[in-house]
């Protein structure tokens, strides 16, 4: 049975954390005000199917109806999630105090806070538009709220004419055309900007963008012919859908098999609803070395991983079946001077896997993309003791012919005194020979790399740095912050936050790294130490 979890009208925000996994997220928008039941116009439907790579907290906001709201605490401009106020009225007593309010929106955001909170309103992935209210006369009829551009209003007016108010649409609000019309703006339906509960107007849905309002000119008892407003329209975050200056989701958030429709809401308050399609495999590895790897497995369901296995250079080396959702420590044994892969599976009940494939060595420098500084700075001392071994080996050798060597000889000077030291007579010359080709095939191991510090020179918060000085072409560039250890990725193209303040940017051009960096705190001191490898 599929895991489904429903939002209703609260007046507030509600949170979800989601594990990984498929999931379809519903929203119904709630019904604009009316002074009946079966006239409100009902807000729209949106639906579209999001997968979660990781771990993720969502904010869902169900609109409120503009029927039958009470009058008290309701001299604010909007009802909840952007329904426009608009006139309470009693018509000749004939049905007592109803409210003509446009409907709230209902939409899921990656922000959460007061509903009409810019960033809040920015980070919405999922709108489903408000209805408008609809006014007392048959002929005037109020405009149903969602689909791509949100229903239009009709207002009988002078010379048996009608007045069309148009709806909220992907790209702005219902526009106002006259004095008597107020205009939907970004989340938020039209309506008057007054104080008084019994302004002569309607109001607009609330939506991605909001709907039109009207109000008369005319106050008189036949004004209820002219409270009504336009829908609000909906909204799903897909790969061509539009996105304003300073929308924030990233493409993560882009969604599949989305739909959009008007007047296919409620006409009451609205609702949610997220449900799980399908479950996902996740794999975190914590850290590795050339002993051991450190990672933990998990699944969007419970118990329903069933084993882990992994391998060297592909053949099986273990299977794990028990507390498989506890954090994981393998241990190896590899051979020095070679590099291998490690590969690691994770497999669940329906037969999918996830696995994770990294390159290990002892002595030798293979590191991920993703490495850390201190993933490279224990690379580092490990290839460090690895050399002080084998240039303590070949010493040892050269000790046995008396010849005099020490560890603040490079390489190449050690195998010069080997070669220096050869005696057509001497019956070790075979093993000298073996032990050249050895410390040969080591340095051709070996990839270049470098490192440094950088002292930040600002000019008016920025600062640049080309790494055109090395004498080899680097493949991979790590930076941080010396004193507080900021990581800059190397992945080209993306913006990276610093901690204390300013922004890093890897640039590569004709295949050479550039570090630019931006909005630094003039008040803090920053130096950098990067390292190059080949």
């Amino acid at each position: 049975m599929a895991t489904v979890y429903e939002f209703n009208y609260t007046g507030s925000e509600q949170s979800i954390t989601l594990k990984p996994g498929k999931y379809k997220l519903e929203c119904w928008g709630a019904g604009g005000g009316a002074y009946s039941a079966s006239r409100t116009k009902p807000g729209g439907y949106s639906k579209g199917e999001i997968t979660l790579k990781k771990e993720t907290t969502l904010y869902v906001y169900v609109g409120q109806s503009g029927y039958n709201v009470s009058t008290s605490g309701n001299s604010g401009y909007h009802t909840f999630n952007g329904g426009g106020l608009g006139a309470f009225v009693n018509y000749k007593d004939t049905v007592g105090i109803k409210s003509y309010l446009g409907g709230g929106a209902t939409d899921i955001r990656l922000i959460g806070g007061k509903w009409d909170n810019e960033q809040g309103l920015l980070s919405r992935i999922i709108v489903a538009g408000g209805g408008g209210s609809n006014g007392f006369n048959n002929n005037t009829i109020g405009g149903g709220g969602g689909g791509t551009t949100g229903l239009s209003a009709t207002i009988p007016i002078a010379n048996s004419t009608n007045l069309t108010l148009h709806g909220g649409s992907q790209t702005s609000g219902g526009i106002s055309q006259q004095e008597e019309e107020f205009s939907g703006s970004f989340g938020k339906g039209g309506c008057r900007q007054t104080s008084s509960l019994y302004s002569e107007s309607g109001g607009g849905g609330g939506g991605w963008f909001g709907g039109l309002a009207y109000a008369t000119k005319y106050p008189s008892n036949d004004f209820l012919d002219v409270l009504s407003g336009s829908g609000g329209s909906g909204y799903v975050l897909t790969k061509d859908s539009y996105k304003p200056n300073g929308y924030t989701p990233t493409k993560e958030f882009w969604m599949e098999n989305t739909t959009t429709y008007s007047n296919q809401g409620i006409g009451s308050n609205g609702i949610a609803k997220i449900t799980l399609l399908e479950g996902l495999l996740s794999f975190e590895l914590k850290s590795y070395s050339s002993t051991q790897a450190v990672f933990i497995a998990s699944h969007t369901e419970e118990n329903k991983l069933t084993k882990i296995e992994w391998f060297i250079d592909n053949m099986l080396k273990g299977t794990i079946t028990d507390n498989l959702y506890l954090e994981k420590t393998i241990n190896y044994t590899l051979t020095d001077n070679a590099i291998h892969t490690l590969k690691i599976v994770v497999t669940d009940y329906y037969n999918k896997t996830i696995e994770k494939v990294i390159s290990v060595s002892k002595s030798i420098m293979p590191l991920g993309d993703n490495a850390s500084l201190q993933d490279i700075a224990s690379k580092i001392s490990e290839m460090k003791d690895s050399l002080i071994n084998g240039k303590t080996s070949i010493i040892n050798v050269l000790a046995l012919k008396n010849i005099e060597a020490s560890l603040n000889n490079s390489l190449v000077e050690l195998s010069e005194k080997i070669k220096a030291s050869f005696d057509s007579g001497d019956t070790s010359i075979e093993e000298l020979q073996n032990r050249i080709t050895e410390l040969t095939n080591q340095l051709s191991q070996r990839k270049k790399w470098d490192s440094g510090i950088i002292h930040v020179i600002q000019d008016n918060g920025k600062a640049s740095y080309k790494f055109d000085f090395l004498d080899f072409k680097a493949n991979i560039i790590f930076a941080g912050t010396k004193s507080q250890y900021d990581e800059c990725p190397v992945a080209v193209g993306n913006n990276f936050y610093l901690k204390t303040g300013g922004l890093a940017r890897w640039i590569l051009n004709d295949g050479i790294y550039e570090l630019k960096l931006s909005n630094l705190n003039p008040n803090v001191n920053y130096v950098f130490e990067w390292y190059a490898f080949e």
